[in-house]
């Protein structure tokens, strides 16, 4: 609102007096203003539970999903266990393999035959100083550079590097390159040598060395690699070019020779790791549906509207922060969408979940939600009755959570009571469904979780927003032309009492 002061010349406080008047006046944009300060709090409250609904939909129901997750295995070996060691993946099979080898899979060298140069080098040293030095020696090309070729099996690279360079980056060049082979060299005798990264057959071979730099090392000694040798897996006989490999989604290692013991590898269920994901999704569900179930059950307290800025000019910081709470308690009451949400939680918790004909629910693996007044929160009154019921039948556990429905009406594959759809499925789309809602309400994301992301301005509440500026902006204009009136009219008043007074003293000073 626009400042106007006007001190009159009749000793009238003016300024004090517009004020009153103008405060008389403000009760529409105040309550205006209420209304907005009301909206924004309202949407800020739902971004907050959005942000909680989009982290526990996106992140943690898809982790939960994981089969590393819900349906985690353990692989335990058992005859010869330091032959053999083995680690089962998220898809591994559930079931029992036997292991033997014989020998296991070796990787291929190169290195130099006898003494090498038996010089001692300073790897940090300049090719072109060791060369000065007469401790090596090479050809070098136009640029100064030194070439050479390395082959190990199907691998093979170039490998150049100019004499300014030292011994010591060479061996990293050598290492970086295509032929997949570390380098070794002894600066104490000047013995070099090659490995292939890989085990299994082939052979490393210089290729081509215009330069001459490698015969300097004496590379004669060469051992190819090879595979392993008498594996067999469950009694087939098998070849593998790497000691560590994977056969239905278990990792095995082989630490050495079998020794006519087989080492047996079963993979079961990790009923431990598959507990401690349920009892982790029961605790962010019930953290949610908690937060869910106190907002549309918060106590309303209306007599408690936002403070206008004079109220809160005349109050402590303490009593705008005490007042203010009230103010914000129950702006999601009984709300449309989250109290549907809260329901289709609860239904879609205690619906059973058909598995190949038998119908399934978290009761029989003991978990229960609990008393009325814990409103649908989830809890796992027999762990002893859960343990049993994945160790009996894991896959049916899985199931439970992971199912998909092969509904094809997009309503009923939605649904919160969808028998076909697991536990997490029914969740997914419960929450996408309340997303939606907020999306269209609020204007909030349905996929991110930034508290500081712009809200949508096509949410109903945006565009109530905006129109309740529209209204303030008029509702301000309309108070700044009543204060400039109000100014004008005491300033006539004051003219015309100055001009009274000065007729009036004109009258008197005649009649003396």
């Amino acid at each position: 609102m626009a400042s106007i002061r006007f001190t009159g010349t009749s000793g009238i406080d003016v300024d004090s007096i517009v004020k009153q008047l103008m405060t008389a006046r403000k009760s529409t944009l105040n309550k205006l203003n209420q209304q907005k300060t009301t909206l924004e709090w309202t949407q800020q409250q739902y971004r907050d539970i959005n942000i909680k609904l989009v982290d526990f939909r996106n992140n943690k129901l898809f982790n939960y999903g994981l089969q590393g997750s819900i349906n985690a295995k353990q692989a335990n070996v058992t005859g010869n266990t330091t032959a053999v060691s083995a680690k089962a993946n998220a898809g591994a099979i559930s079931g029992t393999m036997t292991v033997e080898v014989d020998a296991l899979a070796t990787a291929a060298t190169l290195k130099s035959r006898g003494g090498g140069l038996n010089k001692t080098l300073d790897p940090s040293k300049s090719l072109s100083d060791l060369k000065a030095a007469g401790l090596i020696n090479y050809k070098k090309d136009a640029d100064g550079n030194i070439t050479f070729k390395l082959s190990n099996g199907a691998n093979s690279d170039t490998i150049t590097l100019n004499e300014s360079g030292s011994l010591s980056s060479l061996i990293t060049t050598i290492n970086g390159s295509k032929a997949n082979v570390n380098a070794f060299l002894d600066s104490q005798t000047g013995q070099m040598s090659f490995s292939s990264k890989n085990t299994g057959a082939g052979e490393i071979k210089i290729d081509s060395d215009a330069s001459g730099f490698l015969a300097n090392f004496q590379l004669t000694d060469s051992t190819p690699g090879k595979d392993t040798v008498g594996l067999k897996i469950n009694g087939i006989a098998v070849t593998r070019s790497s000691n560590v490999f994977t056969e239905n989604g278990v990792e095995i290692t082989l630490n050495g020779p079998t020794g006519g013991v087989k080492s047996s590898i079963s993979v079961v269920s990790n009923t431990d790791k598959i507990i401690e994901t349920i009892k982790s999704f029961i605790t962010d569900y019930n953290d949610v549906l908690n937060t869910v179930n106190n907002k549309i059950n918060e106590e309303r307290y209306r007599k408690y509207p936002p403070l206008t800025s004079e109220q809160k000019e005349e109050m402590k910081d303490s009593e705008i922060e005490l007042w203010e709470s009230k103010a914000k308690s129950g702006l999601l009451r009984n709300d449309s969408t989250l109290s549907k949400l809260s329901s289709d939680l609860r239904l879609s918790m205690i619906t059973d979940v058909n598995i190949g004909g038998t119908k399934v629910n978290l009761t029989s693996l003991g978990i229960t939600t609990g008393e009325w007044s814990q409103r649908g929160k989830l809890a796992i009154q027999d762990e002893a009755k859960l343990r049993a019921a994945i160790e009996a039948n894991p896959d049916q556990v899985l199931a439970l959570f992971t199912q998909q429905s092969s509904a094809s009406d997009p309503a009923v594959k939605a649904s919160p009571s969808n028998p076909d759809n697991g536990l997490f499925n029914r969740l997914s789309n419960v929450l996408m469904s309340a997303l939606d809602g907020l999306a269209s309400k609020a204007g909030t994301s349905k996929y991110s979780t930034d508290a500081n992301a712009s809200f949508l301005t096509t949410s109903s509440i945006s565009t109530s927003l905006r129109l309740l500026d529209i209204r303030i902006d008029d509702e301000n204009d309309r108070l700044d032309r009543l204060e400039a009136q109000y100014y004008k009219q005491f300033s006539a008043m004051e003219t015309a009492m100055s001009r009274y007074s000065a007729q009036a003293g004109s009258l008197f000073g005649a009649s003396n």
